[in-house]
């Protein structure tokens, strides 16, 4: 039976198939196992203990913190017995030590313990999200278990929420020896609820099916497992099939016109063979629903305005009108670029831990100004990414203040004078400093924790609005660029005193000045409000092992 990837990898997975067998062979149903659980009652040593059996000044309140920040990996046979003996306590009080005990082989290796775990999880308290998400790793294999995560998940996450976490889920949905299981069944029904979750779910699942179509010519069970998804969604959700149909019909052919593309050398002509090739396509790839953003409408192809980015992978930059009332107060175009030759899982990932970064600090009341854009990957190495409008790269900054060279030799003051003329009055350049001061908070923070390395002016940006943001996550978690051995990332995140001059307001001695005392405490506010939550991050990471990403391979 296939339940996911071997977790230890210093010794081999054998798997075992036995010949048909003359009766069924299943679990006792859940009312057997209450049954026998009865009969075990009397027995002394399945009696948990009570509260009074604590010793004095060491209470289950106390016991309790002293296991909240175990690691799992780290608890020892003897701490697992003293939890289970305090079972029915931590049910009602702590329900979110479940981890623990839930790991422990001493307590799947023996029936008696067994049973009485499955009939007790119809009586835990409910857990928080985090807790959740983390009894959905691979680590833990019982179905009911995974059951009760799911429930919680299903209870305690609106959509908005789950709509940060479907990525994660989607993954972990092949750790799951069957396919037609819990999570499955909460994904599929949130997503025909809330059409939000369905187009991300739907093509998720897409670009998954295009990696796992790639391992070999025989269709693997997660395959076959995410085909059967996808079919049920698109069944139950008749009254977007046809938009969605237009969608995937429209990314097939971008993918197409890309490779012929791709093959040419200069920039100008393959400019205008897109130009003239999107000419046919008018009719199929405009007034509809945009394959990126479901909430964005996408107006008239303006094919004079799409191009050829100058890159190696030769993206499409692609322009429609916003169909929108208001289009001119927010926004009068869409912008898109279609890539076909990379990889953008890795970018949405790290967008989308960032989301839920985000989110954390909104709850506690901290808007850091952060600027995440959509990134979707819809297939093996292609997908769309949102251009930020407004927005210029610290280089163009640099280039059009005819400072030329490098960070080091760049005026202090140029981006500082850059929001100071963009804001027009002293008013709107206050206000963009603080958007400014929040943003740099937010992202030195943000990469710190992510490990995200390869920083320089190329993949910096700057809104005209003074929020900072950083593109192009190629390299995370501590995975350094080297350039002849040697690394090119000499700091943990980018803070250069062209920043700390704008946070200053310009001041001379700013690292002095009361700006930056205050925007080290925002840096120092945030990181403890996302230390406080690093399980979750862990837990996160370690989920999405097995999406292969040559940078995510193993879990310290």
């Amino acid at each position: 039976l296939q339940v996911g990837s071997n977790d230890n990898r210093d010794s081999a997975r054998i798997e075992v198939e036995f010949e048909d067998y003359g009766s069924i062979v299943e679990f006792p149903s859940s009312e057997a196992v209450s049954e026998y659980v009865k009969k075990l009652s009397s027995h002394d040593s399945g009696v948990p203990v009570p509260c009074s059996s604590f010793p004095p000044g060491c209470g289950f309140e106390q016991f309790l913190v002293s296991f909240a920040s175990q690691n799992a990996e780290m608890i020892t046979d003897s701490q697992i017995e003293r939890l289970w003996e305090a079972r029915e306590l931590i049910a009602r009080y702590g329900p979110n030590l479940l981890p623990l005990i839930a790991r422990s082989v001493l307590i799947w290796n023996r029936r008696d313990e067994l049973s009485r775990m499955r009939e007790l999880l119809t009586r835990w308290g409910r857990i928080k999200p985090e807790t959740a998400l983390q009894l959905l790793d691979f680590k833990y294999a019982d179905g009911k278990v995974r059951e009760f995560a799911v429930a919680c998940l299903d209870e305690s996450l609106d959509n908005d929420r789950l709509h940060l976490y479907v990525m994660p889920l989607v993954q972990v949905l092949k750790y799951e020896p069957f396919g037609s299981c819990a999570l499955a069944r909460m994904l599929l029904k949130r997503a025909l609820c809330n059409y939000r979750i369905g187009h991300i779910l739907f093509w998720l699942l897409r670009a998954e099916l295009g990696q796992l179509s790639e391992i070999g010519q025989e269709l693997t069970k997660t395959y076959k497992r995410f085909a059967l998804l996808i079919e049920a969604y698109c069944r139950g959700n008749y009254s977007h099939l046809h938009s969605m149909l237009r969608q995937v019909d429209m990314v097939a052919r971008l993918t197409n016109l890309s490779k012929i593309i791709k093959s040419m050398k200069d920039k100008e002509c393959a400019t205008k063979h897109l130009q003239k090739e999107l000419t046919s396509y008018v009719e199929i790839m405009q007034n509809m629903i945009s394959p990126l953003d479901p909430s964005d409408s996408l107006g008239a192809l303006k094919t004079e305005m799409c191009k050829v980015i100058g890159s190696a992978k030769q993206p499409l930059r692609l322009t429609w009108t916003n169909p929108e009332p208001l289009a001119r107060l927010h926004s009068e175009t869409h912008e898109i670029i279609f890539k076909n030759g990379d990889d953008l899982r890795q970018d949405m990932l790290t967008l989308q831990v960032m989301r839920i970064m985000d989110a954390f600090w909104k709850s506690r009341d901290y808007d850091l100004c952060l600027s995440i854009y959509e990134v979707l990957p819809m297939g093996r190495n292609v997908g769309m990414i949102h251009v930020v409008q407004n927005c210029n790269t610290l280089f163009e900054i640099q280039c059009a203040a005819k400072q030329l060279g490098s960070t080091f030799s760049m005026d202090c003051g140029v981006i500082n004078k850059y929001i100071r003329n963009c804001s027009g009055d002293t008013k709107l350049y206050l206000e963009g400093v603080d958007r400014f001061t929040a943003s740099c908070a937010g992202y030195c923070v943000a990469t710190y924790v992510l490990g995200i390395k390869d920083r320089h002016q190329d993949n910096i940006m700057l809104a005209k609005d003074g929020r900072l943001f950083h593109i192009d996550f190629g390299h995370f978690l501590g995975h350094y660029k080297k350039k002849l051995g040697i690394n090119r990332d000499r700091v943990p995140f980018v803070l250069t005193d062209h920043f700390l001059c704008v946070i200053a307001k310009g001041k001379a001695n700013y690292q002095e000045s009361h700006e930056y005392k205050k925007f080290k405490q925002l840096c120092t506010d945030a990181y403890l409000i996302l230390h406080e939550r690093a399980k979750l991050f862990v837990s996160l990471f370690s989920m999405l092992l097995c999406m292969g990403l040559p940078e995510l391979q193993t879990v310290c």
